[in-house]
């Protein structure tokens, strides 16, 4: 199991943990998830993510070596400005997806921790005249999540400098003291609210999060942590996973997979992919597949009034004709805690309104497929 120096001080907040692939834990939550939900959405919010990863490259061909490898344009990328991409396979299938930051001297990629060596590897085995480093950082950078409407409030008033300010498109990214330690900070809005997300060295992270808990809050016990008393709330992936999927972001391993195309992935296909860049791993499948509109399914929001929702690979129905599959659901308490769902449904049956089946803890239900995000409400 990978260590962690924040697992002291969770323990002693009573949190409970969940695996993230052999060797990660997460938080679940840290006792109240409904309150951690709430402050999501009305306050500030404060996560360790250890299932997050980065992976630094240096060296002056580093942004035209990505550019041949990834599907968004990273070439004219200035410091301060990021993108995100999909790494494709030769068949122009999902392997990952990263957030592309660009600093003064040196790029940084962040990833899900599961795949940073493999995408170390990948990027090595591209690797031939090109005046590129490639360094996994995720054993001494760690990774923190701040979300929430008063998120950007809080963070200017404890940093040295105003952070937020330049922060108001995603992927920008900035450097900001906390606690005595030089930290990089970047905008990822992917619950629907502000979020921005940090990089730290791994040895200050326990001081960083006590810092930052304890300017927002003062010296309060976790007892103490109630709605109304705490500007600033840590929170688990229960509370931030209901948050994700209102805002229809997918997330590796489970809504996007290396059985599907860019093409497929709806909104988020736009952001992912620069449609007009030249050749990069898997284009020719891209570029064929955009020239004919030819996507045979697309990912959907499924929503039913019921109070039990279909469990990630459930199949959908038309009928007795299997349309599609679920990958992630919920209950939401922003859509008066009706069930949803994320799914990939072949594109006849992907038009919003379309009624479907699916089967639940109540037996087969009807499902209306609709279009993603569920929240912010378009």
């Amino acid at each position: 199991m990978r260590e962690n120096p924040l697992y002291p001080l969770h323990e002693q907040a009573n949190a409970s943990y969940l695996p993230y692939g052999p060797e990660i834990q997460i938080i679940e939550s840290f006792g109240e998830p409904e309150a951690e939900y709430a402050a999501i959405r009305k306050e500030a919010t404060i996560m360790d993510s250890p299932h997050r990863g980065v992976v630094e490259l240096t060296g002056k061909d580093r942004l035209t070596f990505l550019n041949k490898l990834l599907t968004n344009d990273t070439k004219s990328l200035g410091a301060g400005q990021g993108c995100y991409a999909y790494l494709l396979n030769l068949k122009g299938r999902i392997v990952l997806d990263i957030n592309v930051l660009q600093q003064q001297d040196a790029t940084l990629l962040e990833v899900d921790a599961r795949v940073a060596d493999e995408l170390c590897r990948t990027l090595d085995n591209y690797l031939f005249s090109d005046h590129v480093q490639i360094r996994n950082r995720t054993d001494d950078l760690s990774r923190l999540t701040l979300v929430g409407p008063d998120s950007a409030g809080i963070i200017d008033a404890i940093a040295a400098k105003s952070v937020t300010a330049g922060l108001t498109e995603l992927l920008r990214c900035t450097s900001a003291e906390i606690a005595g330690t030089l930290c990089t900070v970047f905008r990822n809005d992917q619950c629907g609210e502000a979020q921005y997300e940090w990089i730290v060295p791994r040895d200050a992270l326990a001081a960083i999060w006590k810092g930052l808990l304890n300017s927002a809050n003062g010296e309060l016990e976790a007892e103490q942590f109630k709605p109304g008393m705490v500007k600033l709330r840590p929170i688990g992936w229960s509370a931030y996973n209901i948050a994700r999927v209102e805002a229809g972001t997918p997330l590796l391993g489970i809504d996007l997979t290396d059985q599907n195309l860019p093409m497929e992935t709806a909104h988020w296909y736009s952001r992912a992919v620069h449609i007009s860049k030249g050749c990069y791993l898997g284009q020719e499948v891209v570029a064929r597949m955009h020239a004919h509109k030819a996507v045979a399914r697309m990912l959907v929001g499924l929503k039913n009034p019921g109070d039990v929702p279909p469990v990630a690979g459930e199949p959908l129905r038309d009928g007795e004709t299997v349309v599609g599959s679920v990958t992630s659901s919920c209950m939401s308490p922003m859509l008066g805690n009706q069930a949803i769902a994320m799914a990939y449904v072949k594109k006849a049956y992907a038009e919003p309104g379309r009624v479907l089946t699916v089967y639940t803890g109540r037996g087969e239900v009807r499902i209306t497929v609709t279009g993603l995000p569920f929240w912010p409400a378009k």
